[in-house]
C-alpha cells in the first residue's frame, strides 16, 4: 500500500474548512478515499514527523530547546 501523506493532508483540509466537515469526519473520509482507516493515516503522519526529527539535516531536528516548536520561527535572541 503506498499512501500518499500529501493527498491526505490537502483533502482533509478542503472537507474541513469548504465542507464544514469536523476534522473527525474529514480526516476520516480522506484515509478512506486512500483505502485506510483515519488511526492508519495519522500513524503515517507521526512516523514522517519523527523520521524528520531525526534527520540531523532537517530543520525539525535543529530546533533546540524545550519551547521548540516544528514550523515555528524562535523569536530573536534580543526579544527573548
Amino acid at each position: 500500500m503506498i499512501f500518499d501523506q500529501d493527498a491526505f493532508e490537502e483533502r482533509a483540509a478542503i472537507m474541513e474548512y469548504l465542507g464544514g466537515l469536523s476534522r473527525f469526519r474529514a480526516e476520516t473520509l480522506a484515509a478512506a478515499a486512500q483505502g485506510v482507516t483515519r488511526w492508519e493515516a495519522l500513524s503515517h503522519v507521526a512516523n514522517r514527523v519523527l523520521e524528520q526529527a531525526r534527520d540531523p539535516r532537517s530543520a525539525l531536528a535543529q530546533q533546540t530547546g524545550q519551547d521548540a516548536m516544528p514550523e515555528v520561527q524562535p523569536l530573536p535572541a534580543e526579544e527573548v
